[in-house]
């Protein structure tokens, strides 16, 4: 009887990659969604467009910095930030939950970097909460350290299905 359910799926490569991949593409749609929430807040702020799909962390942001400076376009400029690497992050995902399906080569390093990417986002994002004093304004890190965990996790059940499918 085998220790755990990973390692009865490991048995078993097809669904040790199906697994890997259904891992992968739930961290790619979600930042997907996370990008397209925070470019719709951007493109709102500009006066662009009107929708109510959209993150509200310009706003956020604006909370944040406030302690240092008040301005919008500064504010707007780190929100474009945050998506430019968003974005790439979910790129590496969005290739590496495929690669890791059709098990080629490059299977671990697109999703590990993705992955690895979206963890040192959220710490950024902790350090800035202590860097600009936002817990005084209500800004909570603890959902960051969340993130990075969850990402984490995922990354050793990867190393784990990636040894076990062989």
């Amino acid at each position: 009887m085998p220790r755990d359910a990973i390692s009865a799926v490991g048995r078993r490569p097809e669904w040790a990659r199906a697994l890997g991949a259904l891992l992968i593409g739930g961290w790619a749609v979600y930042v997907t969604v996370v990008v397209a929430s925070n470019v719709t807040d951007l493109l709102v702020s500009f006066g662009w467009i009107q929708t109510s799909f959209r993150s509200g962390n310009l706003a956020f942001i604006a909370t944040a910095t406030r302690i240092y400076f008040r301005s919008r376009p500064v504010d707007q400029i780190l929100l474009a930030g945050v998506v430019i690497w968003e974005a790439g992050a979910a790129a590496l995902l969005w290739y590496g939950a495929i690669a890791w399906y059709r098990g080629g080569a490059m299977r671990t390093a697109a999703a590990e970097a993705g992955l690895i990417g979206l963890a040192l986002l959220w710490m950024a994002f902790a350090v800035a909460t202590e860097v600009f004093v936002a817990y005084d304004r209500g800004v909570n890190e603890s959902a960051y350290w969340a993130l990075v965990i969850a990402v984490l996790a995922t990354v050793l059940t990867l190393v784990h299905l990636r040894r076990e499918a062989g």
